[in-house]
């Protein structure tokens, strides 16, 4: 149930954030930072979930249930985002790709070839690196919540 909410709520924020936003907007930085608070809360509220159903709670079990909700909802929403990417939009990939290439010529981080090369590189990743970059992230947000949600609602006499 937790998993398929983040899953929802992933997609939600999919959508309502467009992939090419300058991330220095103020609504996308806003966005972002809520994004952070709810993809980490899920797996807390889970634990709580958990723990108010009768369950015995340890920092271990919080941890594995945290971790669960995230790779799976991760991994909806990274399917979500390649079939987006590949398939619906693929124009939105040249945007993103543009608007990179955008913030590194004004940082002058490469030079024109070296930065060809790399747009050409990132182009050939970037749909299948959508998928494995949301598995990541649902991990490392589920570890988080799961840990927080273990050691606010462990329960009593309950080791790891």
């Amino acid at each position: 149930m937790f998993a398929l909410l983040y899953a929802l709520l992933g997609i939600l924020f999919m959508l309502v954030k467009s992939p090419a936003a300058d991330p220095k907007e103020p609504f996308v930085v806003i966005l972002n930072f809520a994004s952070l608070f709810v993809f980490i809360g899920l797996p807390v509220l889970a634990v709580w979930y958990y723990r108010n159903q009768g369950y015995a709670v340890s920092v271990g079990k919080a941890v594995k249930l945290g971790v669960l909700i995230g790779l799976l909802g991760g991994f909806i929403v990274g399917i979500y985002a390649y079939i987006y990417f590949a398939y619906i939009n693929p124009g939105a990939v040249d945007q993103v790709l543009e608007l990179s290439r955008k913030i590194l010529e004004e940082n002058d981080a490469f030079s024109q070839d070296m930065l060809d090369k790399q747009m050409e590189m990132t182009r050939k990743l970037f749909v299948p690196m959508q998928l494995v970059g949301q598995i990541f992230s649902g991990l490392l947000y589920g570890v988080i919540g799961g840990l927080l949600g273990g050691l606010f609602f462990k329960t009593p006499n309950e080791d790891y």
